[in-house]
């Protein structure tokens, strides 16, 4: 039984040009995800998945250069990239890491693949119904059952976004929700680098972490978060 965990990343984002390498503090986001991927303790190996595109040759060099295993697949059908990769490295199931979330919980991601494995699910996620900010989604995968959504859709959309069909199709697949926080308590807050602003928002709270000499545990963030999310308002 292999435990991976797969960083989708691609320099074409359309809100966000090239936000793989936009420094956030110091560091470009992939490196920062990469940092919070490497503290998850139930994953038995990691990769990044990326693009054939010329563009993502970026990427390539970035993991060589950090001696970490890469694949390339397809830039629009990532779930074919996800099982190929999965695939490739001998993943009994996997942990979706999307590279835009630089203040992912490996205590939530490590507590979603515990409860993965002794259900034996399908797919096992905090966002049916969400349970969480975006930028904490967690979604742990079994490869198997990523193959039958594969062989089940060609719709563009259920390939470019993953776990799309899972759940359009709950009754096809054993889904395990697993809450994480109080929900109604977060509203609007956002820990994800989608656009200008997310960026901005980001470097906010990594600079006030820094200041006050706090931890940068999902709890402080997400008291910088509100605190951001109120000054906003407010100006």
């Amino acid at each position: 039984m292999k435990i991976g965990a797969i960083i989708f990343s691609r320099m074409s984002s359309k809100r966000l040009p090239g936000k793989a390498f936009v420094d956030i503090e110091g560091k470009t986001l992939l490196e920062r995800v990469v940092e919070r991927t490497k503290l998850i303790k139930q994953i038995d190996h990691f990769c990044i998945a990326t693009s054939i595109k010329k563009e993502d040759d970026a990427i390539e060099s970035f993991a060589y250069s950090n001696n970490i295993d890469l694949f390339r697949g397809d830039l629009n059908d990532v779930a074919g990239r996800g099982l190929d990769a999965a695939k490739h490295f001998g993943y009994n199931h996997f942990l979706r890491v999307c590279g835009d979330r630089p203040f992912l919980d490996s205590k939530i991601y490590d507590d979603l693949i515990s409860v993965h494995l002794q259900n034996a699910n399908d797919l096992t996620t905090n966002i049916f119904p969400r349970k969480v900010p975006p930028g904490l989604t967690g979604e742990v995968i079994n490869t198997n059952a990523l193959e039958r959504v594969h062989n089940l859709t060609s719709d563009y959309i259920d390939r470019e976004h993953v776990t799309r069909y899972f759940y359009r199709n709950p009754d096809f697949f054993k889904i395990k929700n697993v809450e994480t926080f109080d929900y109604s308590e977060l509203n609007d807050i956002r820990l994800v680098i989608d656009n200008l602003e997310d960026l901005i928002r980001a470097k906010w709270i990594l600079n006030k972490l820094k200041k006050q000499g706090r931890q940068h545990n999902t709890n402080n963030i997400l008291s910088l978060a509100k605190q951001w999310k109120n000054k906003t308002i407010k100006t």
